[in-house]
Order: C-alpha cells, then structure tokens, then sequence
C-alpha cells in the first residue's frame, strides 16, 4: 500500500492536535471568562476565545477531512466522492425532515452553537454523519472482513447507534447544539440511527470486493470524538 501523502499526514496531525487541545482545555475547565485573565498579549487570548467557541466545528470539518482522505485511500477518490455525496445528502434531507416534522427521530430543534445554519440545521450535521456512518463501516470491515451484506450493514448500524447514545448527553446537555422537545431523549431516536445508517450502508456502500486495509485513522477519528464527548459530559456534571 502507498504511502501516505503530505495532505493526508497534515490533517492527520492537525485532527491530532485539535482533539488533544480539545481534551486538555475541556479537562482543565478552561472557559473565555478564564482566558480573559491570563496575562498574555491580545491577540492570543482573542485567538483561544475563538478556538474555544470554535472547537467542536473545526474538530467535525477535521475529522470529516481525514474520513474522506482514507475513503479515497481505501477505495478511489471517484468512489469516495460519490460515496460522501450519498451520505451528505442523504443526512441533510433527514435531518431536515426530522427538525420540522419529528419524524424519525422525535421532536427536536437545532441550536446556532454548532456552526452556521443550513436551513433549519447546523452545516456540520450532514458532515458528522459521513464521519460516524463512513468509519464505523469501515471499522466493521476490519473486524468481519468477510461478513455478507446484511450483517456488515447490521453491525455498522449498531456502531452508529452505540455512537449516538454516547454523543447525545454531550450535544444536549453540556453544549446545547439540539434540544429535544421534552427535554429527554427518546427510543425513536436511536431506532432511527440503526434503520439510516443500516439503510445507508447495506444499499450505497462500495462493493465488498473494496477490502478494508490497515490504517488507524477510522479508530483515532471515533475513539477520539468519543473521548472528547465523554470528557465534555464529565466536565458539565
């Protein structure tokens, strides 16, 4: 297998360093009411207040810039484009029709705090997807390279799903970035990740002949997200 290319070594360790930023500054309860003490020139504490508002977009856009990178690795650029395209389009309509209408997931709405609106969504949404949809499909692979359709769609549904059920008390509790209408987060929601995401996978995905290969980036950009969620979660309380 070739080696990885400049870009792909450069978003690997800006995605690097931005999750390892992000946990220490979330560890350490650093807030821009803190950094409006420190005693550093101005430009820097405008530029930390601007990466602590920021973070958790940026950190999406990266973690979606790596995913697609080892798509195209993995498969062809062609294959990755038009898988992406798939799953962002896909991802915009549903969530779309679940903020105005409730359905499949239940009765939420979405916040301005996770990026600009696209609609009646946050941009980075549709981008999420592909991240949690594209690496747990090839996690999946990598585990049960040979498991037929069905199952791979299967397990990569419940993967999503696990991820879900881990991101949500995060999102909605410690960030705000959607709140559900009664304030709890209900069973359809997660029904709904498995039927998508399964739906997704088990219709679109790249032909089981496109083997996963050795390559860390589906665990780093899912194990660090989640180690994000759950320390953000724990900094809350």
């Amino acid at each position: 297998m070739k080696r990885w290319n400049l870009l792909e070594k450069i978003m690997l360790g800006a995605f690097l360093f931005w999750s390892a930023a992000g946990l220490i500054f979330t560890l350490s309860h650093i807030t821009p009411d803190i950094v409006a003490h420190w005693s550093v020139p101005a430009w820097l504490e405008h530029f930390v207040v601007g990466c602590l508002q920021t973070g958790d977009p940026i950190l999406i856009l990266l973690a979606f810039a790596n995913t697609h990178l080892h798509a195209a690795r993995q498969w062809s650029p062609a294959t990755a484009r038009r898988w992406g395209l798939i799953i962002l389009a896909a991802a915009f309509a549903v969530e779309t029709l679940g903020a105005e209408t409730g359905f499949p997931f239940g009765h939420y709405h979405y916040t301005d705090h996770f990026g600009p609106m696209l609609g009646v969504i946050p941009l980075t949404i549709p981008f999420a997807w592909h991240i949690v949809v594209t690496n747990a499909l090839f996690v999946v692979r990598a585990l049960f390279p040979h498991a037929p359709r069905g199952q791979e769609a299967a397990l990569a549904a419940l993967l999503c799903m696990a991820y879900d059920f881990i991101l949500e008390p995060f999102a909605t509790r410690a960030k705000g970035y959607w709140i559900w209408a009664d304030g709890t987060i209900p069973l359809s929601n997660y029904i709904a990740w498995f039927v998508v995401s399964g739906s997704l996978v088990f219709f679109f995905a790249p032909s089981l002949a496109n083997r996963f290969r050795a390559d860390p980036r589906p665990g780093l950009i899912l194990g660090l997200t989640i180690l994000i969620y759950l320390a953000g979660r724990w900094a809350a309380g």
